[in-house]
Formats: structure tokens, C-alpha cells, sequence
């Protein structure tokens, strides 16, 4: 029974996305952007990456688990144009209750020139997002876990500003003889309570499902994601790649394969961890790479790298994501539990 009414609330909530899914309607896009580093360098999107790493599960809820107990991460991300994100994230466990998680991000985009129709500078106005998220999960049934994050939304521009409410579910199977994640979620599912002006806009409502899998006898662990399941075809014919017949001059427009459609809705990586206090790992989304790459010059657009290690009782994370060939973002992170604070304490 209990499958029952979880599989009717996700198709449900996935239904509602697919009818309203229209281009260049939606709002909030900054929902999609990930400040943490670790999270970054795995391709942006490893929702069933099973880790004791509070990121991850500030991702996907149905990561949420008990051996997340007083676990902190701080992030920071260096966006081209003095664009700053920073994050703060912690997980707490409760006996009766469970494990839910805290999530705080804000996006500053710096100060803006304020002129009027004349272009007579009148000041200066700040740009900024913020997002609060709280998380909740627990084991439904051996190996099966469920999640869910509320997600508080609050947008101003100049004179503008919106408040929001989004939440994921999240469903997760790990099978920890095989060393196994499968998980499939929901993101944004949502509404725009108070809009920037008088028309409401859609959330950027995202269907995805993901497997991850560690080796036995090989520190790796892959990872592959497929997103915007509720939208078969993703793709766009870009006119910066048009061509004109020679012979005619008749404009020929970009053909799409089908493998191509295919590979837009995946991201894909793997980390390297030889010992528990470094890793190192790499990520590559391909509709990133479409979208962003340019005719006139190789491009690394989609590309993610890090790695981390432990420096005491801190881990120390870095990654570089590849927009443009004009620039790239650079995260840092460091994550602690306090729970290693006071092992310390009681064996002194």
C-alpha cells in the first residue's frame, strides 16, 4: 500500500510538469545551479550517489540518511562577472524523527546601474536569490529510502521582487552487497506564489532518474543521470549552424540525430578515492556542451573536474565547471561532522 500511494504522488507530480513545460516561461532558473564542488565535479547531477556527504543529499532527499548526523559543509562559487553563490548545509539525525537536513543559498550578482528612459543615472540597485530548503528522509523499507525537500524561495531585482515554494521527492534503492544506488526524483516541483510583476511563471520542474556503482576491488565509483524525462526531445536548432547549399543558396538547417537527443537528457562521472581523505573526479554533461560550444572553437563547455582531501577534521573540496570558452566557475567547499569534534573530546 505504501508503494501504492508513493508511485501515485510521483507520477502525479510529474504529469503536472509535462503540461506545463513551455520555453522561456520559466522562472527561478537558479533552482538548477549547484554551489557545491564535490556535486559539481561529478557532472552536476549524481542524484544517486551514495555517500556520507550532506551535499549530496541536499540534492536528492531520498540521500538522506542517519550516518548524515552533524554533518556541516560550507560552499563558495566564483562566477565570471563577480557573480557570488555561497551555501551553507547541515544534516541532523532525531531517533523517533529521523534525519532532516537545512540548506541555505544566495546568489549575489553585484550592483547594478539604475538610469531612466533618458539614461540619466538615478543610483545603484542590488541583484540577489535566496533559497532555504529543508529536507527530510528515512529508510521506508529495507534498502529503500524517501525523501522530501520544501523549498523557500525569495527573488529581488531592483524594484521587483517574488516569493516562491518548491519541494523534491526523492525515491532511492541501495543495495549495499552490491554497492549499488538506483534513484529516481523529482526537482521543483512548484509554484510562484507572489510573481515579479502580474503574471505567474513556471518553475523549472525537472523528472530524473540516475544509478551510480562502486567497484569492489577498484576505488571508483561511476555515476549516470538522466534528466527532463518528461520532455522526449530537449533540443533546438541553433542558427549559428545553419549552412547554405552551394549550388542552390537554399538555407539548410542543422540536423539533429537521434543519438543526440538521447545523450542530451545524460551527465555522466566518476570519482577516484584511493583512500578516504582524498578523491578525485571529473564530469561531462553533453546538452551543456551542445548548447554552449562554438563553431570557431573547441570548446570544454560541460566538462567538470575536482578533487579533495582531508586536512585534520575538515575535507576540502575543489572543482572547475566549463561554461564558455570565455570562462569557467571555480567552487570550493569544506565539510565537517561535529560528531569527529567529539570523539576527540571524550578520549582526551
Amino acid at each position: 500500500m505504501q508503494f501504492r500511494h508513493l508511485f501515485t504522488v510521483f507520477f502525479s507530480l510529474a504529469s503536472a510538469g509535462l503540461s506545463g513545460q513551455i520555453g522561456g516561461r520559466e522562472v527561478y532558473q537558479f533552482l538548477n545551479i549547484t554551489p557545491e564542488a564535490r556535486v559539481v565535479a561529478m557532472g552536476r547531477l549524481p542524484i544517486a550517489y551514495w555517500e556520507p556527504d550532506v551535499n549530496f543529499a541536499i540534492l536528492n532527499p531520498a540521500l538522506i540518511h542517519a550516518q548524515l548526523h552533524g554533518s556541516l559543509s560550507l560552499n563558495a562559487v566564483s562566477f565570471p562577472a563577480d557573480i557570488f553563490i555561497g551555501s551553507a548545509n547541515y544534516a541532523h539525525h532525531f531517533d523517533k524523527a529521523g534525519t532532516f537536513t537545512l540548506g541555505i543559498r544566495s546568489f549575489q550578482y553585484g550592483k547594478f546601474v539604475a538610469a531612466n528612459q533618458f539614461g540619466v543615472q538615478t543610483g545603484e540597485f542590488d541583484v540577489s536569490d535566496l533559497v532555504i530548503t529543508l529536507g527530510h528522509g528515512r529508510e521506508v523499507y529495507e534498502n529503500l529510502y524517501a525523501g522530501a525537500n520544501l523549498k523557500i524561495i525569495n527573488s529581488a531585482y531592483e524594484q521587483y521582487s517574488s516569493f516562491g515554494l518548491a519541494t523534491d521527492l526523492g525515491v532511492t534503492y541501495h543495495i549495499p552487497e552490491k554497492l549499488l544506488t538506483w534513484s529516481l526524483l523529482i526537482r521543483n516541483a512548484g509554484f510562484q506564489w507572489d510573481p515579479y510583476t502580474t503574471e505567474r511563471g513556471r518553475l523549472p520542474f525537472d523528472l530524473q532518474i540516475g544509478v551510480s556503482n562502486r567497484f569492489r576491488h577498484l576505488p571508483l565509483r561511476w555515476h549516470i543521470t538522466a534528466d527532463q524525462l518528461h520532455r522526449p526531445d530537449v533540443s533546438f536548432i541553433n542558427p549559428a549552424n545553419s549552412r547554405r547549399d552551394p549550388i542552390t543558396s537554399q538555407l539548410i538547417e542543422e540536423n539533429i540525430t537521434l543519438a543526440n537527443k538521447v545523450f542530451r537528457h545524460l551527465s555522466f562521472g566518476a570519482e577516484l578515492s584511493p583512500t578516504k581523505g582524498f578523491n578525485v573526479a571529473i564530469g561531462y554533461n553533453f546538452r551543456m556542451q551542445q548548447e554552449l560550444r562554438m563553431n570557431t572553437r573547441r570548446s570544454s563547455a560541460g566538462l567538470t573536474f575536482g578533487f579533495g582531501f582531508r586536512v585534520s577534521k575538515f575535507m576540502i573540496q575543489y572543482s572547475r565547471g566549463v561554461y564558455h570558452v570565455s570562462g569557467a566557475a571555480n567552487l570550493f567547499s569544506v565539510t565537517t561532522r561535529f560528531s569527529d569534534f567529539k570523539k576527540k573530546e571524550k578520549a582526551d
